[in-house]
């Protein structure tokens, strides 16, 4: 036995459609590479099925880091080299062509010439798999999709449509066929049942439905998206037939493009009523889920978890995820609802399945849903970083940006609705300006970020009477215009309440995407002046005397000079006082509230 290959090859699909093979049958057997121990006694029951010039062919593939056997002798080998994954090994085994029905079969399946022909058979006109059951007595009955957008189900048993228990056809130990046993020749006598999709190596289908298979680590969904695709591509179902055994069944192993293919079915039908929550799977932290009995409670106390980034303890205490989570659970709760908040080390709880409502807090983290509750994305800071499978896999989605917005929706096909960050009108409120340091001057509160920030730069290039707060500032400003370090709520307040003019600025993507920052909010609430830089669609959707735009060097100049008539506090109070009413996180938990409702009837009408 070898060492594991350093680089082992994907095949994420077929460079052109493989070509019409005249055989009647295709036999295709993969195998982990280090079990191949079983293909030559596979090959041999494919042979005496068809014949001995059956179209029978294995592909070997690496999981889990397997190491590598050598090739068994008299085996059909496709290539000499085993390919990443079961998915890369199904591509590379139908490449060259295939029949009129494709049967695939794993080396730790156990099956004979009459459970190929019965699979064939099947397999003519629609996508099948047969009912596996495993050594520990557990059985394997494909998958359903309990709750779409979630993980599918693997269920012990399978009901008819008319609601009779089924059962395949099975062996005992010495081999006979024993409950529903059938002649292979007489598919009429074998239970069909409908099933979402195939989740065991043991399948057959029509060439008409077939197309390359995902190249996912984990197996099950790799053969559950495949089988479903492919059924849908012949607009029939994926049905359950026969038995078989299987020795082995590979772990589950979940990551972001696992979680990205069974978004796809997320407008689909629910096959079964609530579920629960499985535990998390490595790495991604989705989970899988099962039937449970509907615990809704009441919607007028929903409990909700806000998922943000920040890491847990002091570091991540000072990051502004932190106070805008913390503001907006003050504002749930105001409306009866019970609110926790989970940072990164929180995203995936052992008891978050009694979560009604999972609110993602879209920053710097991609957090996975929460099957067994609603679930709600709101994306106020990275947009870039915002994938449209992510969006897809939430039951609803809200930006702070209106541009990207609606450039999302269109890309990912799913509404994405606009929804503004906002202030908090108990801290960020008018009053006597003070006579701090920050009386009279212009004013920047922020982390240098690790990088220029322009409008900061640009004021200091144009000799403004500038102060600025926050860390990582003494080495890059002269010492005059160093302010504090850091600074509690109430005095970032004041220090908006008593600036002349308080600054603002946006990442790239953020200005381009329409996502106004909370600090804007935040020095309006208080009765300040705004200026920052240019954001699309800025005045579409703000547009207060007490705002202005810098678009170049020029325009801040003439802004910042002490000369520059500003509306008087009577005016500044008004906008403060439509700012509190319109922006607040009142106004926006208000809305969330309703969406949170209004998707758990939805789910309710669709089970």
């Amino acid at each position: 036995m070898s060492d594991t290959a350093a680089s082992v090859v994907r095949v994420a699909g077929w460079q052109s459609t493989p070509v019409a093979s005249d055989k009647w049958v295709t036999v295709l057997l993969v195998s982990r590479s280090d079990r191949y121990a079983a293909l030559p006694a596979m090959v041999a029951a494919a042979r005496l099925a068809f014949g001995p010039d059956v179209d029978v062919r294995a592909v070997g593939y690496v999981a889990d880091a397997s190491p590598q056997d050598l090739q068994q002798r008299g085996v059909p080998w496709v290539r000499p080299d085993p390919v990443d994954g079961i998915g890369s090994a199904i591509n590379a085994g139908v490449a060259a062509g295939v029949g009129r029905v494709l049967v695939v079969v794993d080396s730790t399946v156990g099956v004979t010439d009459q459970d190929l022909q019965v699979l064939a058979a099947a397999g003519s006109d629609q996508v099948v798999q047969a009912r596996v059951r495993m050594p520990d007595g557990v059985r394997r009955d494909g998958a359903l999709l309990l709750r779409p957008g979630a993980l599918p189900w693997t269920d012990d048993g399978r009901r008819t449509d008319d609601g009779r228990q089924t059962e395949g056809a099975s062996r005992t130990d010495d081999g006979r066929r024993t409950v529903g046993a059938a002649d292979p020749d007489d598919l009429d006598t074998i239970p069909v049942v409908p099933v979402f999709a195939a989740d065991q190596p043991v399948v057959s289908m029509p060439r008409a439905a077939l197309l390359p298979a995902p190249c996912l680590p984990d197996e099950r969904m790799t053969l559950t998206a495949w089988t479903r695709a492919a059924a849908d591509r012949i607009a029939g179902d994926v049905r359950l037939v026969w038995s078989v055994r299987r020795n082995a069944e590979a772990g589950r192993t979940i990551d972001a493009a696992t979680v990205d293919a069974f978004t796809a079915w997320r407008d689909r039908g629910a096959q079964d009523g609530a579920v629960v929550a499985g535990p998390p799977l490595p790495p991604w932290g989705a989970r899988p889920v099962s039937p449970s009995v509907d615990r809704s409670r009441a919607d007028t106390e929903l409990s909700w978890a806000l998922k943000i980034a920040a890491p847990a303890g002091p570091e991540g205490d000072g990051w502004g995820d932190v106070h805008f989570a913390t503001e907006l659970a003050e504002a749930l709760e105001r409306l009866g609802q019970r609110v926790r908040v989970d940072r990164r080390d929180a995203h995936v709880r052992d008891d978050d399945a009694e979560d009604d409502v999972t609110l993602v807090i879209r920053g710097l983290d991609r957090v996975p849903p929460n099957p067994a509750s609603v679930n709600l994305l709101w994306v106020i800071s990275h947009p870039d970083d915002v994938a449209d499978t992510e969006l897809r896999s939430f039951d609803a989605v809200f930006a702070a940006g209106p541009v990207w917005a609606a450039a999302a929706a269109e890309r990912a096909g799913v509404p994405v609705r606009t929804l503004l960050q906002a202030t908090d009108p108990a801290v960020f409120t008018p009053g006597a300006p003070g006579a701090s340091a920050d009386a009279g001057r212009v004013v920047f509160v922020g982390s240098t970020r690790g990088a220029e920030r322009r409008i900061v730069s640009d004021a200091v290039a144009l000799g403004a009477d500038l102060r600025v707060h926050g860390p990582g500032w003494a080495d890059v400003l002269p010492a005059a215009m160093a302010g504090e370090s850091s600074l509690s709520r109430t005095a970032v307040a004041a220090a908006y309440r008593d600036a002349r003019v308080v600054l603002n600025d946006h990442w790239p993507d953020m200005a381009a995407g329409g996502f106004l920052s909370n600090r804007v909010f935040d020095v309006l609430a208080s009765g300040g002046v705004v200026v920052t830089d240019p954001v699309a669609g800025l005045a579409d959707v703000l547009e207060v005397p007490t705002l202005a735009v810098a678009s170049s060097r020029e325009s801040l100049a003439a802004l910042l000079d002490p000369a520059y008539a500003w509306p008087s506090p009577a005016e500044r109070a008004a906008v403060a006082a439509r700012i509190a009413a319109e922006h607040s996180f009142d106004a926006r938990a208000a809305v969330l509230v309703e969406a949170a409702r209004a998707e758990r009837e939805r789910l309710r009408r669709r089970r």
